[in-house]
C-alpha cells in the first residue's frame, strides 16, 4: 500500500462526488495531489489547485486520474449534449495532449468512462470484451469517443485504464442524490415496470478499485467498476426503502419519465444492463460491498 508514497498525482474532477474522497484517500497514502479545477470549492490545504492545463504543464506527474465531466443525469437537449461531450471528450483529449508535450510521462492514466458504453440489453451479461448492445445510443457514442481519446495515451507509452463506472452509491451525489428525499418521505418506488436490470457500485469500492488499479501494473484497458451482482430496479427500490424503514408502494410510470427527461430516461432509467467486473475480480480485487443491502445499510447508518 505504499507504492504511491511521494508520487505526484494530477486529478480532474477532484472536487466531485468521487474525486473529493479520492483526494483524501490518496493523501492518506502519502501522495502529492494536484487538482485541475475552475471550481471555487475549497480544497484541503495539502492539495495544490491548478486553474489550467498551462499551469499543469509546469509539473511532472507520475499518475493522472481523469474524473471530469458534467452530469449526464439531465434532459439531453442539443445544448446539454454539447456540454456533456465537451466536458468528457474535450477534457480527455486535452489531458493526453498535455502528456504528449511533457518529457516525463505518467506511469498510469486512469480515465473515467461509464457502463453506458455497452448500450442496453435486459438479457446479456456484459464483461469488458462483450460487444455493445445499442451502438447508436447517445450513451455509447459518448463513451466510445471518450475512451478513444483516452487510449491515445497508450501511443505515448502510458499504461491506460478505462474505468467504466456503474451508477455509484453514496451520500451527497451520484444515483442516490435525487432519490434520497422521496424515499425518506415514503414516496419512493420503481421506475417504469421495474424489471430493467441495474448495475451499481458502492463509492467506497470505487475508491478501493482505483487504488487497486494503481498498484496492479498488469491492468490495462477497460475495467468494469460494478458490483458483481446486478439487480432489478424494483429490487433496488424495495431494498432502499427497507434500509430506510419506509414503505415502497409508489412508482413512476415510464411515460412520465419520458415527458420530463426524454431520451435520457429511455437509455438510462427505463432500460439497463447487467455488467460483471471480470477484469477487477480476475486481478484479485475483492468488493467490500458486493451486497446491495450491505451498501445501503452502511450509507443510511452514516447519514
Amino acid at each position: 500500500m505504499g507504492s504511491i508514497q511521494g508520487k505526484k498525482i494530477l486529478l480532474t474532477g477532484g472536487t466531485g462526488f468521487i474525486g473529493s474522497p479520492l483526494c483524501q484517500a490518496l493523501l492518506e497514502r502519502g501522495a502529492k495531489i494536484f487538482v485541475l479545477t475552475h471550481n471555487a470549492h475549497p480544497l484541503l490545504p495539502q492539495i495544490t489547485s491548478l486553474s489550467s492545463l498551462t499551469d499543469a504543464a509546469a509539473h511532472a506527474f507520475d499518475i493522472v486520474i481523469n474524473l471530469a465531466g458534467e452530469t449526464i443525469a439531465q434532459r439531453w437537449t442539443k445544448r446539454a449534449k454539447d456540454r456533456i461531450w465537451r466536458s468528457r471528450v474535450g477534457t480527455t483529449r486535452a489531458l493526453v495532449q498535455l502528456m504528449g508535450q511533457t518529457a516525463h510521462k505518467p506511469g498510469v492514466f486512469i480515465s473515467a468512462s461509464a457502463v453506458g458504453y455497452y448500450g442496453t440489453d435486459a438479457t446479456r451479461i456484459f464483461q469488458e470484451d462483450t460487444p455493445t448492445a445499442s451502438p447508436t445510443s447517445f450513451a455509447h457514442t459518448l463513451c466510445k469517443a471518450w475512451e478513444t481519446e483516452a487510449l491515445r495515451a497508450q501511443d505515448l507509452g502510458v499504461r491506460t485504464v478505462l474505468l467504466r463506472l456503474s451508477p455509484v452509491l453514496g451520500r451527497g451525489g451520484g444515483m442516490l442524490e435525487k432519490l434520497w428525499l422521496p424515499f425518506r418521505l415514503g414516496l419512493g418506488g420503481h421506475l417504469g415496470d421495474g424489471k430493467q436490470p441495474l448495475s451499481w457500485i458502492d463509492r467506497d469500492d470505487v475508491l478501493r478499485l482505483i487504488m487497486h488499479i494503481i498498484d496492479t501494473e498488469t491492468i490495462t484497458g477497460p475495467v468494469n467498476a460494478s458490483a458483481p451482482q446486478a439487480i432489478s430496479n424494483d429490487t433496488f427500490s424495495r431494498t432502499l426503502a427497507s434500509c430506510m424503514g419506509r414503505p415502497c408502494v409508489c412508482h413512476v410510470p415510464g411515460f412520465v419519465l419520458k415527458t420530463v427527461y426524454g431520451q435520457m430516461s429511455e437509455e438510462l432509467m427505463l432500460q439497463g444492463q447487467n455488467v460483471f467486473p471480470q477484469k477487477a475480480m480476475g486481478s484479485g480485487f475483492v468488493f467490500s460491498y458486493g451486497s446491495l443491502e450491505a451498501s445501503l445499510q452502511k450509507i443510511v447508518a452514516r447519514s
